[in-house]
């Protein structure tokens, strides 16, 4: 995948050492730097119009969506969110309504886990895009390699939702006839939920690219093997829509679900799989073989231009 390509670069070219930068550049989804008695958690993530917002998306679920993505990744490090900024570039064809709704589904998101939007940038182009960056706090952070061999490996729900609602959209499925709306227009962030599994977790990570993506990272960084167990993965809530094989691909590496993934001593959620010796991600299929579990997900690329200006 091209994105963690270009993040080694910017590594290489980027990356400063001081006391105060506890998780640097390319080391994880945040960095965590020291200020004071405090380790604050500091992400930034981008949106656009062609790659991100679905057909029928409306404006208030674009804000929600853009401050959404940012708070995922501080949940995946356990981090309490303070405060976030946004640079939003609007295009001549959405106007003071269709701004105000933006910013209105962003407002009501913060307000909900007690985010102050303290600033922002506003400019013209000739597509809607969104940066935001966020800043959290966590007396005790999570990142992704920390897995011990013995942990749990556990999701906080279920996966492939939001891929299989983009994908009978991509089909001519109106928006209210999709299997998982909420999934795809408005994922939340699992902020509690991130909070709460830092007290134990040894690694963890959220799933917007995909499990499998998540799973490779924390194997690789904690420098051991995982396996996961197809008779524990739960395909129901995709079996109505698809077959086992399809549904256990979007399970693995379909991304957009905004769950967390973490191995620990301690499981409080779904259960799929643990920490071994040895190196990369398996499946342990139901028979007992083992099939590997390849470094792959969600890759941005144009889509079917959003509708949200005519809404």
């Amino acid at each position: 995948m091209r994105e963690f390509y270009l993040i080694e670069i910017a590594k290489g070219i980027l990356k400063t050492k001081r006391d105060d930068i506890i998780v640097g550049l390319g080391e994880d989804d945040c960095a965590v730097v020291r200020v004071g008695n405090k380790n604050l958690v500091l992400t930034t993530d981008c949106l656009h119009e062609k790659t991100d917002f679905p057909v029928g998306i409306k404006p208030e679920e674009i804000g929600h969506l853009a401050l959404a993505v940012n708070l995922s990744d501080l949940a995946g490090c356990g981090a309490k969110p303070l405060f976030f900024l946004y640079t939003i570039t609007l295009t001549d064809r959405i106007d003071e309504e269709i701004f105000r709704r933006i910013l209105k589904g962003m407002k009501d998101l913060a307000d909900r886990y007690g985010v102050a939007i303290v600033g922002g940038d506003t400019d013209f182009g000739d597509e809607l895009h969104i940066s935001g960056f966020a800043i959290g706090e966590a007396e005790r952070f999570v990142t992704q390699n920390g897995a011990r061999i013995g942990d749990h490996v556990c999701l906080t729900g279920l996966l492939g939702k939001a891929q299989l609602s983009l994908e009978q959209l991509f089909s001519g499925f109106d928006r209210d006839k999709i299997a998982y709306p909420e999934s795809l227009f408005k994922p939340e962030p699992r902020i509690r939920e991130g909070m709460e599994i830092a007290k134990h977790a040894n690694a963890m990570t959220d799933i917007s690219d995909s499990l499998a993506v998540s799973l490779n990272l924390i194997a690789k960084k904690s420098c051991v093997g995982i396996e996961i167990y197809e008779e524990l993965i739960p395909l129901d809530h995709l079996l109505s829509y698809v077959d086992s094989n399809d549904a256990l691909e979007l399970f693995l590496y379909a991304g957009g679900d905004y769950e967390l993934v973490y191995t620990s001593k301690l499981c409080q959620h779904i259960k799929i799989g643990r920490v071994v010796e040895g190196k990369g991600v398996w499946l342990v299929k139901k028979d007992g073989s083992r099939e590997k579990i390849e470094f792959r997900g969600y890759f941005h690329s144009p889509s079917q231009h959003s509708e949200h200006e005519k809404k």
